[in-house]
């Protein structure tokens, strides 16, 4: 097999369908090494990588995951674009988000608004134009999904209250979107007929069932989590990891939920 047809059947083909071990490992490299250079970026522009950076982040963490799902139904201008699909979209929302970031801090620098404010308008407006073409037609689906990540909500905010040192309350959110990724997928894989696109999630549901999703999510992302709070370091590092934990839960989280609740 010439290398060619070798990367049109472990990467082209697949897209926007099913993952591959050699692309599940190509892409996880690919993160580590854009998680480290956008820690040295994020440095070079002296930007706190803090609970304000974060917020201005959410508005294109959600659009990404929605996005996704509107692509999924082929509605809008996400039509069958490739670019919609994972991973390629991670970087288009990734090159916006940075757009909009250096343009508020250059707005900022200049005292005309807030970098934050202006990532909040750019997000806001992806966000409402996802608004204008979403057509939620599986409401059984939609809030099975609703209730499992609720109650999953409410477990997770009572284990902060009672144990704040095994679980602080960012750890509970961060863990959360998890589990609404978790709560989708049981939801779509147990009631309808879905398919699990990723290779060890597949390969457990294959061997357990679809509930394997919940304890699979709250060993790994809480025991990373804790691992991160106990290290001690540079607490910029650690800031980002979770933020990138978090898009990594909640991004697909939102797409899941949203694919299941337009079907």
């Amino acid at each position: 097999m010439d290398i060619s047809a070798w990367f049109s059947e472990k990467f082209a083909q697949p897209l926007c369908h099913y993952y591959t071990l050699e692309a599940t490992l190509t892409y996880g490299l690919i993160l580590i090494l854009a998680a480290f250079g956008t820690y040295k970026l994020l440095g070079r522009l002296k930007l706190k990588i803090d609970r304000r950076f974060f917020l201005a982040l959410l508005p294109f963490i959600i659009y990404g995951g929605w996005a996704r799902a509107l692509r999924d139904h082929a509605l809008g201008i996400y039509g069958n674009g490739w670019w919609w699909c994972s991973p390629p979209i991670y970087f288009l929302i990734f090159a916006v988000a940075l757009g909009s970031l250096l343009i508020g801090l250059l707005l900022e620098k200049k005292k005309v608004l807030k970098y934050e404010k202006f990532m909040y308008a750019v997000g806001g407006l992806l966000l409402l134009y996802n608004l204008s073409i979403t057509r939620i037609t599986n409401f059984d689906g939609f809030l099975k999904v609703f209730c499992l990540a609720a109650a999953w909500a409410l477990l997770l905010y009572g284990a902060s209250r009672l144990r704040p040192r095994l679980l602080t309350k960012t750890n509970a959110a961060i863990l959360w979107s998890h589990l609404l990724d978790a709560s989708g997928t049981f939801t779509a894989l147990t009631f309808y007929g879905f398919y699990e696109q990723h290779v060890l999630p597949g390969f457990l549901i294959d061997l357990t069932g679809p509930w394997i999703m919940f304890p699979l999510k709250l060993a790994v992302v809480w025991a990373v989590l804790y691992y991160i709070d106990r290290e001690k370091g540079d607490r910029r590092l650690k800031n980002l990891l979770k933020i990138i934990i978090l898009i990594l839960g909640l991004a697909l989280g939102v797409r899941d939920w949203l694919t299941l609740s337009m079907i």
